[in-house]
């Protein structure tokens, strides 16, 4: 399966519309609805000779349409990252099991920062037993009490901030907030977390001159997206029900068409 995508606005939104509603038999407000959110955006999940089909159509158009594989790559795919090490010939990276690449400045072709979230909600019953006149009165003091039941809500959500780096020969590596060691950073680190991931973000734009750098991703990864297994579990006991959510497969694939757009010449 491949998802269709768009990886820059549509310069005339109306006349998008119309040929995304032509060449997959939407509606023109459904067709509207699928262009609206901020880029990059998925369009459509479909079998690969479809998807080809409808990115040649909608690039006919003036479109910056692209596919993408399903699912696409993530941490697994990526070193994921515990310490760094920046000089002026490049960047060395290396993972919490000892892997490790060393990318020169010059080689990197597109450093992103995004944020990916995870939520917990908890649906509880919960059930009460208080002292009741009225069934005192009724049931001639054969029953004084009355159970009531409410419904409790919480909910707890985690973000994590993430820097994707990409080189030319197709090395990727994850710098995740929960797993850096930011010693790294020497004199510049930062009382916190949120603010070294800013300092390091810095300094990586700041050497790879010649890399794509984006930050759109620090408000659309925390984003649902459609044509995705949303990566939500949930559980239940007697009086429980727990929802966890989690971004980070919204990310990857956000990330994944910024990738191929800068490959096949459609960003910046």
């Amino acid at each position: 399966m491949k998802l269709v995508a768009i990886a820059r606005a549509a310069r005339n939104p109306d006349d998008a519309a119309r040929s995304l509603a032509g060449a997959t038999g939407l509606t023109l407000a459904e067709a509207r609805m699928r262009l609206a959110p901020e880029p990059p955006a998925l369009l459509a999940r479909l079998e690969r000779d479809a998807a080809a089909a409808l990115v040649a159509t909608l690039r006919t158009a003036g479109l910056a349409a692209l596919a993408v594989d399903v699912p696409c790559p993530g941490d697994a795919e990526r070193l994921v990252a515990r310490s760094f090490a920046i000089d002026d010939a490049g960047l060395a990276l290396t993972s919490r099991l000892g892997d490790s690449i060393a990318v020169g400045w010059a080689e990197v072709t597109a450093v992103l920062r995004g944020v990916r979230a995870a939520r917990s909600e908890v649906k509880r019953t919960e059930k009460s037993t208080t002292f009741s006149v009225g069934a005192a009165v009724v049931t001639g003091g054969l029953k004084l009490t009355r159970t009531s039941t409410t419904t409790v809500r919480s909910a707890e959500e985690a973000a994590e901030q993430v820097v994707l780096l990409y080189a030319r020969d197709g090395r990727a590596a994850t710098l995740a907030e929960s797993q850096l060691d930011f010693s790294c950073l020497g004199p510049g680190m930062q009382p916190s977390s949120t603010a070294n991931m800013g300092e390091l973000a810095r300094r990586l734009r700041e050497r790879a001159k010649g890399a794509f750098y984006d930050e759109r991703l620090m408000r659309l990864g925390r984003r649902p997206l459609p044509f995705l297994v949303s990566g939500e579990s949930r559980t239940a006991t007697a009086t429980a029900t727990t929802t966890r959510t989690d971004t980070s497969g919204a990310l990857d694939t956000l990330a994944e068409v910024m990738r191929r757009a800068l490959v096949e010449g459609l960003l910046p």
